[in-house]
């Protein structure tokens, strides 16, 4: 056993959640160890895209910068989306802004940087360390951490931060999550140079994958993401991600243009997400963020911003507990409670929105078409909530709401029986 050094917080897990919530605890000078079970750098099983909530923290961090100056980051200014009916619409998001609202940065690269960042902040950082288990001592008030590795250190903390993913081993060890993810993503890069695509970034909504999703974003080395998503409550189950990946991109007879014959596209790889928030992500001295939580949108499947902004609400939390010297389970129920106000209850409503485009897959026609009337300035406004910078409820406000119902009704009426494509 380590016996030297008693940390104050212990995280589990150097990615997103936990190389932010690092980040934060050490620039508030608390003692903070993050342990990685792999060596930097190391592949994450991602979309890629980067939200403006997600780049204030990278902002912050450094990150974003160092990005930019590397020339490592391809902003997404150029694209839109392809409707269940096929109705296509591109447009520009820096139309109103003046600059692009998303910028595409390879996990492998982000990852590093970020927990690069936090050891700048002061953090310190053990790579290859696979966690075997964790125990709390209640008369000490003290986690201990063990490795899988033979011989290996074991470390003590006052508060266990997990951080691990959707499957958090160690959060299901511990009796904290015994449910299974219920959406999964694959990933495939294609080769720069290869394919036809020639926009920055589009979601194609295709029938048989409906709440589900297929994007290509363009990367800085020209390559192409490509990115195949199944959420509940659809045709396609979890089961069937392989399938529809490899379907979709050789038979659909859009995405197959969009890459044309020579696209030579990397091997897919897939990863789980949980999009059902764990409500037990607190306990005495204990707190779960990220993947693990299910910060992730359940509309959209995104993670990155959510799984940030709870790491820093989660700082700013462990922060006062430490300053009033109360570890409870009681007190850290704020974490809860403020993750809940900030993205929480917005993802209840894009439960609803994934309920309701799956019952009512014309909605999606008739935001591409109202696209096509309106121009970009109808597309950013639903960008702007469906990547969570204006809440998913400003879906059902009348000036969204009353255009999409009329224009899903005059595309019903010109097309009585809409014909089921894959």
């Amino acid at each position: 056993m380590n016996d030297e050094k008693v940390f104050d917080v212990c995280i589990v897990g150097a990615g997103i959640a936990g190389s932010t919530c690092a980040y934060y605890l050490a620039k508030k000078g608390i003692q903070v160890l993050l342990l990685e079970k792999k060596e930097f750098p190391r592949d994450k099983i991602c979309g890629d895209a980067i939200t403006p909530r997600a780049q204030i923290h990278l902002k912050r961090m450094g990150v974003l910068d160092s990005v930019l100056r590397e020339k490592k980051g391809h902003w997404a200014k150029i694209g839109g989306i392809l409707s269940p009916g096929g109705i296509r619409y591109s447009g520009n998001s820096a139309v109103r802004t003046g600059s692009p609202l998303v910028i595409a940065i390879k996990r492998i690269i982000l990852d590093e940087k970020m927990a690069k960042a936090a050891v700048e902040a002061g953090a310190s950082l053990v790579e290859n360390y696979s966690v075997k288990g964790a125990e709390l001592s209640r008369s000490e008030g003290l986690w201990t951490v063990y490795s899988r590795d033979k011989g290996g250190s074991s470390y003590r903390s006052r508060v266990l931060v997990l951080a691990d993913g959707a499957h958090s081993r160690l959060a299901r060890s511990l009796g904290v999550i015994s449910t299974k993810p219920k959406a999964i993503c694959s990933r495939a890069y294609v080769e720069a140079g290869t394919f036809r695509f020639n926009e920055d970034g589009v979601c194609f909504y295709r029938p048989s994958i409906v709440p589900g999703y297929l994007s290509i974003f363009r990367q800085a080395d020209d390559s192409l993401g490509l990115c195949c998503y199944i959420m509940p409550g659809g045709k396609s189950k979890i089961v069937d991600l392989k399938r529809m990946h490899h379907t979709l991109i050789t038979e659909d007879p859009y995405i197959s243009a969009e890459l044309g014959p020579d696209a030579r596209i990397g091997k897919m790889r897939a990863g789980f997400l949980r999009t059902e928030l764990v409500k037990e992500s607190y306990s005495d001295h204990f707190l779960i963020a990220g993947d693990a939580a299910g910060h992730i949108d359940p509309l959209t499947g995104e993670g990155i911003q959510y799984a940030m902004d709870a790491a820093e609400i989660a700082a700013g939390v462990l922060e006062e507990a430490f300053l009033k010297n109360d570890l409870s389970k009681k007190f850290f129920q704020r974490y809860y409670k403020r993750c809940m106000k900030s993205f929480g209850r917005d993802f209840r409503w894009s439960s609803r929105m994934t309920k309701w485009f799956v019952r009512y897959p014309i909605f999606l026609d008739a935001y591409a078409s109202l696209c096509g009337r309106r121009g970009d300035t109808f597309m950013l406004e639903w960008a702007y909530i469906m990547i969570g910078s204006k809440p998913k409820k400003y879906f059902f406000r009348p000036g969204m709401a009353l255009p999409m119902i009329f224009e899903s009704i005059r595309l019903r009426k010109k097309t009585p029986t809409r014909r089921a494509t894959l």
